[in-house]
């Protein structure tokens, strides 16, 4: 992936990402955002969270404007029964999103009739790392992070992986009701990622493509379903600085 300063059109098979510094976006624009988005900031005990969910669906309204006539305060969403949102303005219904926020950073990927999913995270010490693997990966995954010895190593592949399994559950749609221990990721000899699925899972893995990507203290990761290879330069990163 490579970082632009100047937005381009997407166009098919294109895969754009989008990440803002969080005090980078005007929140006093606050009216663009909808009932629900209103009601849900409100629920956040915290400024700064709440701060963190206006910029970041402000955001989210800019970028889609970027590919429709359609202003900002215009976009309409539901969501369906795992919570996930979705276009509901009906004649661009074509195009796909997904948002991820964390402290400091706002990534969102667009992309034209495929599914996707993103992830973004701030490093953090683990105060017991192992514990952690053995809850949320599987075993598989967990062994490869306990047979590191240093613990550099074994957090950076910690957020490798928790990053790349929260956009493919967010990418399905379905959310932690997908047991994060019930699929795998595999890195091949050329660096890239293969997800292995229980059966119980119905999705061969075949189907689909991932990038992980570090950008400082922050881990990115993105999956997208596709039913052909992408090319590495198909996936674009925006950065608004």
């Amino acid at each position: 992936m490579k970082i632009f300063k100047q937005y381009q059109r997407l166009k098919e098979g294109e895969i754009h990402v989008h990440l803002i510094r969080p005090e980078k976006v005007d929140i006093t624009q606050e009216n663009w955002l909808d009932d629900k988005e209103r009601a849900r900031a409100k629920t956040f005990k915290f400024s700064k969270d709440r701060r963190l969910y206006i910029a970041s669906h402000l955001f989210l309204r800019q970028v889609l404007s970027q590919y429709t006539p359609l202003s900002p305060v215009l976009w309409r969403f539901k969501t369906n029964a795992y919570g996930k949102p979705f276009i509901a303005n009906s004649q661009y219904i074509e195009l796909s999103f997904n948002l991820s926020h964390t402290e400091g950073f706002i990534a969102c990927v667009i992309a034209y009739q495929q599914a996707v999913g993103i992830d973004i995270e701030r490093s953090k010490p683990l105060h017991d790392i192992n514990a952690l693997c053995d809850t949320a990966f599987s075993p598989l995954e967990a062994r490869d992070v306990h047979s590191l010895k240093n613990y550099a190593a074994q957090e950076q592949r910690f957020f490798t992986y928790w990053t790349l399994k929260e956009a493919y559950i967010k990418a399905r749609g379905m959310g932690l009701s997908i047991p994060l221990q019930h699929f795998s990721f595999i890195e091949t000899k050329t660096g890239k990622w293969n997800v292995h699925c229980a059966p119980e899972l119905r999705d061969s893995g075949k189907n689909w493509q991932f990038s992980s990507k570090r950008i400082d203290e922050y881990y990115l990761a993105i999956a997208v379903a596709s039913s052909h290879r992408l090319k590495g330069e198909q996936i674009t990163l925006f950065y608004s600085a």
